[in-house]
This record gives C-alpha cells, structure tokens and sequence, in this order.
C-alpha cells in the first residue's frame, strides 16, 4: 500500500496564485489568476487575447480556453484538503465544453466552492473511497457576453483511507 504524503509546506492562497501564474502551460496561453479568496474557494481567471493564442481567425483558439478550465477546481479542492492536513488525490476525469461565441477579446470565468461542496466531499469520503462532483465553468468576454460553457467532473480519493470522522 503507498502512502500518500503531505507536501512538506503549506501554501498561502497568495504563494499558490503566484506559482499557477508562473506555470509554462498557463503563462504561454496567456492564463491567470486575477482574484483568489484567502481560503481558495473563488477563483476568477482570465485569459489574455494575445497573438500567443489567438488563431487564423483571430479568435482564442478553443485549446487555450479549455485550458483556462481544466485545472482549476482540482487545484482549489487540493488546497482545500491540504490546508485541513487532509492527504487526497484530486484531479479532472472528464469534462465538456459548448463554445457558444468566437472569443476575440480578452476572458473571465469564475471558479466557486461552497461550504457545502466541501462537506458534501467528506461526508461521501467518510464512507466511500471515491468521490466525483460535476461543476459548470461560465466563460466570458469583456463585455460580459458568454463565450462557452464547460462542465467538468472533479474526482477525489482518499487514497490512504485518511480519518474523516472529526471533521
């Protein structure tokens, strides 16, 4: 059986912002996180029309948009679990995305959790190894009009059947 270990430090919401802000993949496709709460339970992020991904029509390639999304709410229940010493495996299983309007402007969408997202988690985890949660993810340009849609399948594991039970 493998354990899984805790990252040796915490990280603050604003030290994790400005990590994910410096990742290649994100900082390439011209992705940021412009706001995160203290507790990383609302994130907005934006996506930066630049010729670094802009396509032939000069629109957002729909790559960089779905990678706007891909990773944000696995990343905002790891920080969430790790903050309560919780070790968990988080990550994206599947996801879906409608691009409604051609987006030649610059992006916002915003990424929320809720006291009770988290509890629902534990509360299945308590007596599940697994836990999967569908969340939606609004995309929009700067004068607010809805670009796509995108709806993604966060999967959880407490992969070494950590305690819940005082939670």
């Amino acid at each position: 059986m493998s354990n899984v270990k805790l990252p040796r430090r915490k990280y603050s919401s604003k030290a994790l912002k400005r990590y994910l802000n410096l990742f290649p993949p994100l900082l390439i496709n011209r992705i940021r996180i412009a706001e995160a709460d203290t507790e990383f339970k609302n994130l907005r992020v934006t996506v930066n029309y630049s010729w670094l991904n802009k396509n032939i029509q000069k629109s957002i390639f729909g790559g960089s948009i779905f990678s706007a999304i891909d990773p944000f709410y696995a990343v905002m229940y790891w920080q969430i679990f790790n903050s309560k010493n919780i070790p968990m495996t988080i990550w994206i299983k599947k996801a879906e995305i409608d691009y409604i309007k051609t987006a030649r402007s610059n992006l916002y969408m915003d990424f929320k959790l809720t006291e009770n997202d988290i509890e629902n988690a534990i509360s299945v985890l308590k007596n599940s190894e697994k836990y999967e949660v569908w969340h939606t993810v609004k995309v929009f340009d700067s004068n607010d009009e809805l670009c796509a849609e995108s709806r993604v399948l966060v999967y959880i594991k407490n992969k070494n059947n950590h305690p819940l039970n005082n939670l």
